[in-house]
């Protein structure tokens, strides 16, 4: 009973007086004085309560502390303003604005070969040499039925001369005469007949000599010399290819709304009174393209073609994109980027995209002021232009954007902004993402391929 007394009053004393640690501990060793006197289970008991209970007066005894937690340290950039045009973005592959197959029109023997794999070469330049000993022969012949024909008609004209002189007086018979006259234009058919035969074979003899048919950079040889190749309208052995690479297309598919906002523009901005019946080349749209090791669009050119129709499967159109290839550095086959103007230039606020967050397809932003306390601003987006976002409404020029620790900002909570030192731009924002919501290529912090070490 002591004890339990003694425990109640502590237990009083921490409730509705506070005590110092030293004053408690001197309370339990008091109500621990009669422990001694009950069995062991209970002296174990008891012991226990006391020792709870001296826990929660150390508790008790220290009197609150408020503390103070300090701001959170954010990193903030200000809304930039820029004169910027939106763009539509598309990929696509160049291609050579002219390419020819060269194909042997004879069958022979390769005797020669008279260029270099990979030169440019010009029009009518020789590149194949095929054996002509069999086609010499061949034309000889075809000239030497001529010489017979000829001869022939002189014959068949003489027996018709003195033919006219007998059927004047009845000499011969009618029907002798007429075979006279059908056998001269036999041998005039006869001449004409030899002298075709003599061209094509004049043809096969110089199709032993293979020339380009357009200036342009020329494939390797596909043959070597010493094979043997056939000849044909289409069938004819493969030698080699030439392309034209400048200018140099790059050809795209667009949807059939892009094409339509594409031709009303100009046709908006035209002053003629038939634009409509124009073609894409004469519209003069401009573009630029941008190739897979580029961060900017440094290929200017302009669109000169649309197909005549939309794939009514797909629902797009492919058009074509002609660019100026003096220095013949691009070649066919290239993953391309064609960025094509849908607007004009207008002013436009820009924030970094990391500044930019979601919730629940709401797109906010943080901007700190000068109490340092952070307003949340929703936002209507526009483009993409590298790693900056083109800001519709919510934002105003100069104001300071948190650039970093935006998910542990909590609004009406002070922060600490340290401004960044060196803020993104628009300018070294890489590539450009368009309305259409082509994914961009940033290459800034790429690195560079190197291959394995052979172990």
């Amino acid at each position: 009973m002591k004890i339990k007394r003694n425990v109640e009053t502590i237990t009083r004393s921490c409730l509705f007086q506070p005590i110092d640690a030293s004053q408690a501990y001197r309370r339990c060793l008091l109500a621990t004085a009669g422990i001694s006197s009950h069995s062991g289970d209970q002296q174990t008991i008891w012991f226990s309560v006391l020792m709870l209970l001296f826990v929660l007066l150390d508790g008790c005894s220290k009197p609150g502390v408020t503390s103070q937690a300090k701001p959170l340290s954010v990193t903030v950039v200000p809304a930039i303003e820029e004169e910027i045009v939106d763009y539509d973005e598309l990929v696509g592959r160049t291609e050579a604005s002219e390419t020819v197959e060269v194909r042997s029109r004879v069958s022979g023997f390769v005797k020669s070969i008279e260029f270099k794999d990979g030169d440019r070469v010009e029009k009518d330049q020789l590149l194949f040499n095929i054996e002509p000993d069999l086609y010499k022969a061949i034309h000889q012949q075809s000239l030497s039925r001529i010489d017979l024909g000829t001869a022939r008609k002189d014959l068949a004209l003489s027996k018709l001369n003195r033919a006219k002189s007998l059927i004047d007086v009845n000499a011969i018979s009618k029907e002798e005469f007429e075979e006279s006259v059908a056998a001269l234009k036999e041998a005039e058919a006869a001449i004409v007949a030899a002298r075709a035969d003599a061209d094509r074979t004049a043809l096969d003899l110089k199709y032993t000599q293979i020339r380009a048919e357009i200036s342009g950079r020329i494939d390797r040889a596909l043959v070597t010399p010493g094979n043997m190749v056939t000849g044909g309208l289409g069938t004819g052995t493969l030698l080699t290819r030439i392309v034209r690479n400048d200018p140099m297309y790059a050809y795209v598919d667009v949807d059939e709304r892009s094409i339509l906002r594409y031709l009303r523009r100009t046709s908006s901005s035209s002053t003629e009174r038939d634009v409509n019946s124009m073609s894409l080349r004469e519209r003069q749209i401009p573009c630029s393209m941008q190739l897979a090791d580029e961060n900017d669009y440094p290929h200017e050119g302009v669109l000169d073609f649309v197909e005549n129709r939309v794939n009514s499967a797909t629902g797009s159109i492919q058009i074509r994109a002609a660019f100026s290839n003096p220095d013949q550095f691009l070649t066919g086959g290239f993953f391309v980027r064609i960025r094509i103007p849908v607007s004009e230039a207008y002013r436009a606020v820009l924030i970094p995209e990391q500044s930019i967050g979601t919730d629940q397809g709401v797109k906010y932003a943080y901007i700190v002021g000068d109490d340092h306390i952070p307003q949340r601003k929703e936002l209507v987006v526009g483009a993409q232009r590298g790693n900056m976002r083109v800001i519709k409404s919510g934002i105003e020029p100069n104001q300071k954007v948190i650039y970093r620790g935006l998910q542990r900002v909590r609004p009406g909570v002070a922060v600490n902004p340290e401004e960044l030192a060196n803020p993104p731009t628009a300018e070294h924002a890489g590539s450009t993402t368009n309305v259409l919501g082509v994914p961009s290529i940033d290459r800034q912090n790429e690195v560079p391929y190197s291959s394995p070490q052979t172990k």
